[in-house]
């Protein structure tokens, strides 16, 4: 029943030593398994807010989430505050309003928390669109073109890295952490070239951040040392950049390395062409194509 003001309540009897007299409980009062159970059947942009209300909710919410689930799109309008979820196996899609993000553009993503950076360029942060913590950057007026943090940024080791390639036998580095007051930036040389336009963007696996060019080279970056490596393999030149074939030359190319479970996978795709999949096994890189096709 709920009382005069639209409150939701429950009546019960207590027996006490003066006899019967009522106890008032409150939706609050509600035990954790009918909580998950209410939980259960909330849609995921009901489950977000939900998860925000206090402790109880926030870990009830939590419990019913799906593990393992296949992963959903964020994207976010240019026009107004709305962002948008999108199901792409259930083809469903979900709004939210979040005007935290509003002209604002995602830079990277992991952990469940995003990295923004607004309008102005120069305006960096982190955002959790599910407890709808912000945790701001200082102010980053260096250009890059590949950008990635290490850990989530509350767990005190976070690193945020952006990468630029600044001629072909340089790299450019500027390091932060969450609390910092500053960007730190260190050029790094090596004898390879390196693609300054076509390369992957950066990933994070065992305390390394890589990044993969189109010329076959992957430059690694120590972040316990602050050291750059960089390794060539000649056969895996991105093909499609690389060919005697026209036909290839006006398609969009793309280069993507990837992380799981500490191991590194690299795909070329060229427009409507097959894409081309290799996992880093023992220092070298094993074509996974085959498996791909038959796992689709």
């Amino acid at each position: 029943m709920t009382d005069r003001r639209g409150k939701l309540i429950f009546s019960n009897e207590d027996v006490s030593k003066n006899g019967l007299e009522k106890k008032v409980l409150t939706i609050t009062d509600l035990t954790s398994s009918l909580l998950e159970i209410i939980m259960y059947y909330l849609v995921l942009k009901d489950n977000i807010r939900a998860f925000v209300v206090c402790k109880a909710w926030r870990k009830a919410a939590e419990y019913v989430r799906v593990v393992e689930k296949h992963p959903w799109f964020i994207t976010f309008p240019k026009h107004d505050d709305l962002t948008i979820l999108i199901d792409p196996l259930e083809r469903k899609r979900y709004t939210l309003n979040l005007p935290e993000l509003a002209g604002t553009d995602v830079c990277y993503s992991k952990y469940g928390w995003l990295l923004m950076r607004r309008s102005n360029l120069v305006d960096m942060f982190f955002f959790n669109p599910y407890t709808l913590e912000l945790i701001n950057l200082p102010k980053c007026e260096l250009s890059f073109q590949a950008i990635a943090f290490s850990s989530a940024p509350t767990s005190g080791t976070c690193a945020v890295i952006a990468l630029r390639p600044f001629t072909r036998y340089s790299v450019r580095i500027s390091i932060c952490h969450p609390g910092a007051i500053e960007w730190i930036t260190q050029d790094f040389s090596f004898s390879i070239g390196f693609d300054l336009y076509m390369h992957s963007d950066l990933v994070y696996a065992n305390d390394h951040f890589y990044c993969f060019s189109s010329g076959g080279v992957l430059v690694d970056f120590d972040l316990s040392s602050c050291t750059m490596s960089h390794q060539a393999w000649n056969e895996h030149r991105c093909p499609y950049m690389h060919n005697d074939n026209d036909e290839w030359f006006n398609m969009l190319k793309r280069i993507y390395l990837a992380e799981q479970k500490g191991e590194l996978f690299l795909m070329y795709t060229c427009s409507s062409e097959i894409p081309m999949v290799y996992k880093l096994v023992s220092s070298s890189w094993e074509e996974m194509s085959s498996i791909l096709l038959l796992t689709a």
